[in-house]
């Protein structure tokens, strides 16, 4: 097991997350003490600092739909009443659980802070109904991740996306599947483990929440429509930092896409010139709205909105994918 020797108590807003540690595999972050959070090179923030900074960042980039119910997500508001659960909201076990991530798992707390903001700490990718996904989701794959005893984000990679559409599911015997047509009648990731299914973007975002459920940092990424022609349809697919290279790599859903990897572009159906030329732009999703400047993420199903920060990837995928 790569863990470290710690016994965490994390405390916000009522919510309490206990973990013991059992082992540290030698790494650098193994120096930190109780009660604090490892971030790379070497900083072992206290608990309260680091819990205080997800709060911040998490609030500057509220979308205009979670500003208005930012009370019901459980940020902190005047004369919010201390009584029966009324001011706790998703966001206490999405700062709890992601900073016991960080202090838990090597794989985590390698994870720089910049891409812990935007790509682990958040509790949506787009304008997904909002829910909490993310104890449910690391109850239910954690366990089969660290029996694998992986030791990279590759690793964890793979187990999640081998595992979560059946030890997710409400049934074993019935797998989450694609499903054609589906967003956004089915795409937030409470009513694709309620339904069973999902297309391409539904998917996408459980398989990312997934992943930032046990500590990497995932997100969605896609194209609106295929050589700039709506009718020739959008897709979306998931992009995941590696600690280890410094880079993202990129990979399908197993509904979507089975037998991919992060390490092969070419393994991807659509990556070739014929669908990243003539046209076809391709941006993920991100939380931190003054880091994007400006760049927005459009969303197939709701072009208007342009309230989702984005990260231009045209380039990356025009290069990644000529040789295919």
């Amino acid at each position: 097991m790569n863990l470290r020797f710690s016994s965490l108590i994390l405390a916000f807003g009522g919510f309490f997350a206990t973990t013991t540690i059992a082992e540290c595999p030698g790494s650098w972050y193994c120096a930190c003490a109780d009660n604090t959070i490892p971030y790379p090179p070497d900083e072992c923030r206290p608990v309260l600092n680091a819990t205080n900074d997800a709060i911040v960042f998490l609030s500057a980039s509220l979308p205009p739909w979670d500003v208005v119910n930012a009370a019901s997500l459980g940020f902190p508001t005047a004369g919010a009443p201390d009584i029966d659960g009324l001011n706790y909201g998703i966001l206490q076990p999405t700062v709890n659980l992601s900073l016991v991530n960080r202090a838990k798992l090597s794989w985590a707390a390698d994870v720089p802070e910049a891409e812990f903001n935007d790509y682990v700490l958040p509790y949506a990718s787009v304008n997904e109904a909002r829910s909490n996904w993310r104890p449910l989701l690391r109850d239910a794959l954690l366990d089969t991740v660290l029996a694998g005893d992986a030791l990279l984000t590759s690793d964890v990679v793979t187990a999640v996306n081998s595992f979560l559409w059946s030890d997710a599911a409400l049934s074993p015997n019935a797998p989450i599947v694609f499903k054609s047509s589906m967003t956004p009648l089915v795409y937030d990731p409470m009513s694709v483990l309620a339904f069973g299914y999902a297309s391409c973007t539904g998917v996408s975002i459980l398989f990312v929440d997934a992943l930032r459920s046990v500590g990497v940092a995932a997100r969605l990424v896609g194209t609106p429509a295929w050589n700039g022609v709506a009718a020739n349809g959008n897709h979306n697919w998931v992009e995941v930092y590696d600690p280890e290279n410094k880079s993202w790599g990129f990979i399908e859903a197993a509904p979507a896409g089975g037998g991919e990897t992060l390490t092969d572009p070419c393994d991807k159906w659509f990556c070739n010139p014929s669908h990243v030329a003539n046209g076809t732009q391709f941006f993920a999703a991100r939380w931190d709205s003054e880091a994007a400047e400006g760049t927005v993420y459009p969303m197939a199903w709701d072009l208007d909105n342009l309230n989702i920060p984005g990260v231009d990837r045209t380039d990356y995928y025009a290069t990644a994918c000529a040789a295919c």
